[in-house]
């Protein structure tokens, strides 16, 4: 934009506060160099893909140790993501299929049994509710074998 005559003209013509307005989204000369130094190599590379040639974006900057160490990391992570999402899709799969399974049984005792046999596999948790009153009182109704606690019928 700056560099044809007639923007100059213009801009010699404005208000100062329109040409600073203009001149705040010029870029400057050196960004200038670098965009057309971009410019100019986004052209070879094209240039190389059109006839065949192959344009290797590693050969023009060599990577650092650091670089290498942080996409290894990089591809590393993304594999433990997918290995995650595999796992969290099968086991949302193999569960749908067990309440699938398990509403399609023909009695409630058997839909009951069923779960029960394919519950193996969940966690239990084993952590005791009880507090020591309770407790004792628990072991108590269990070790009297002549029912002298608790009237049982």
């Amino acid at each position: 934009m700056a560099g044809r005559k007639s923007d100059r003209g213009e801009t010699v013509k404005m208000c100062p506060q329109q040409r600073a307005r203009l001149q705040a989204y010029e870029a400057s000369k050196d960004a200038q160099k670098w965009m057309a130094a971009a410019g100019a190599r986004a052209r070879v590379h094209l240039t190389k893909q059109k006839f065949g040639g192959t344009c290797n974006p590693s050969s023009a900057a060599p990577v650092s140790d650091r670089q290498k160490q942080i996409i290894a990391q990089l591809k590393a992570t993304e594999a433990r993501n997918r290995v995650r999402n595999l796992r969290l899709r099968y086991e949302r799969i193999r569960a749908q299929e067990i309440r699938v399974m398990i509403s399609c049984q023909p009695s409630a005792w058997r839909a009951q049994r069923l779960e029960r046999m394919l519950s193996v596999n969940e966690k239990v948790n084993h952590t005791d509710n009880l507090d020591p009153a309770e407790r004792r009182r628990l072991e108590e109704i269990l070790d009297d074998e002549k029912g002298l606690t608790m009237l049982r019928r």
